[in-house]
């Protein structure tokens, strides 16, 4: 039975004709027959690229957590939400006084500002009177410690506001960071309390850039240099090259079942928001392109000779060529490859 050959157009009768396969077609009452399946040496283009799996991250990423025990009163953003920073994403049920407490410092230390600037003027005009001799020494150091005594009760009052300020902001969920919201774990009247493993909340920074995160294997890691450019898919546009440029290399090595991989971070275009932090990808990383080079496909690198071919192989790389219908060998030195061509 005899196997599917290359059609004609493919084993034509050129200067340079190299065998990729060879396959024995059996033919009734006769003897088994050897037919090659040969290629031009042609011209054309070589990309050489590194593939890698990755995913796509936020270029930056906030996980909120709650620092009190309490109950979500109000919740005032949601998921893909745009976001400021500052901004009030959700409240807690205020502890009893809470806010009192604030309005009752901030109270205490308006009076010490008061009180620091009568003290202030004072202390200023009892100094220009001791420099002209019209009051004693024990009167101007009575001024400059009622002066102290002033600044240290300002000093106070500000830290007990911002100690009573600190606690009613722990009832408030505020963001990081300007993005958007990725994730909210939290509904209205649920209880919530610090050790809490799930965040609140997990913000994104600007959807509009992500990072795509790579693992590249240890014996390609070498071939990766920052700059360089990548193309990638997702299974949500099967059909579709995204374009991305490679932003960092980690020297920090990834073991998992003794295989060694390091991380490639590449900066991603996101202007239209199809793309979605968490999206598993399949990488594509340019390492290097040359145009118009001799070119054989990659199989015949890997081609094995019947014992009866004629001819002795060089040492290093060689390819077979058919001449006067007999294999020869011939000794090449090989450059860059592509997925099914390699440059000699």
């Amino acid at each position: 039975m005899m196997k599917n050959l290359p059609s004609p157009k493919i084993l034509y009768a050129l200067a340079v004709v190299v065998a990729i396969a060879a396959y024995f077609i059996f033919l009734r009452e006769q003897k088994g027959e050897i037919e090659y399946v040969t290629q031009k040496v042609e011209k054309g283009d070589i990309t050489s690229l590194v593939r890698a799996s990755g995913t796509l991250r936020p270029t930056k990423e906030a996980r909120i957590y709650s620092n009190i025990n309490g109950t979500i009163k109000e919740i005032r953003a949601g998921v893909n939400d745009k976001v400021s920073k500052g901004q009030v994403l959700a409240l807690l049920e205020e502890p009893e006084g809470l806010r009192g407490d604030v309005e009752y410092f901030r109270g205490i230390l308006k009076k010490a500002l008061t009180d620091l600037e009568i003290s202030a003027n004072s202390h200023e005009a009892y100094k220009m009177l001791y420099k002209k001799e019209l009051v004693s020494l024990e009167e101007f150091n009575r001024s400059l410690s009622e002066h102290s005594a002033a600044v240290a009760t300002r000093e106070k009052a500000k830290s007990d506001l911002e100690a009573a300020q600190r606690k009613l902001d722990t009832t408030r969920i505020i963001s990081m960071l300007d993005g958007v919201v990725l994730e909210k774990n939290i509904i209205i009247g649920e209880q919530i309390h610090p050790a809490k493993s799930e965040p609140l909340y997990i913000l994104a920074e600007n959807p509009r850039t992500l990072h795509l995160i790579s693992n590249v294997s240890e014996a390609d890691i070498g071939k990766i240099e920052k700059g360089q450019d990548a193309l990638f898919r997702v299974d949500a546009f099967p059909e579709k090259n995204f374009s991305a440029r490679v932003k960092q290399v980690s020297s920090s090595p990834n073991v998992k079942n003794d295989v060694v991989t390091y991380d490639v971070t590449c900066i991603v275009e996101n202007p239209l928001l199809e793309l979605k932090p968490g999206m598993t990808a399949e990488v594509k990383i340019v390492i290097s392109k040359k145009k118009e080079v001799l070119k054989i496909p990659t199989a015949a690198l890997r081609f094995i000779p019947p014992k009866s071919a004629s001819g002795t192989p060089e040492t290093g790389e060689n390819v077979w060529i058919i001449k006067q219908e007999n294999l020869s060998p011939i000794g090449i030195k090989i450059g860059i490859s592509d997925d099914f061509h390699t440059e000699i």
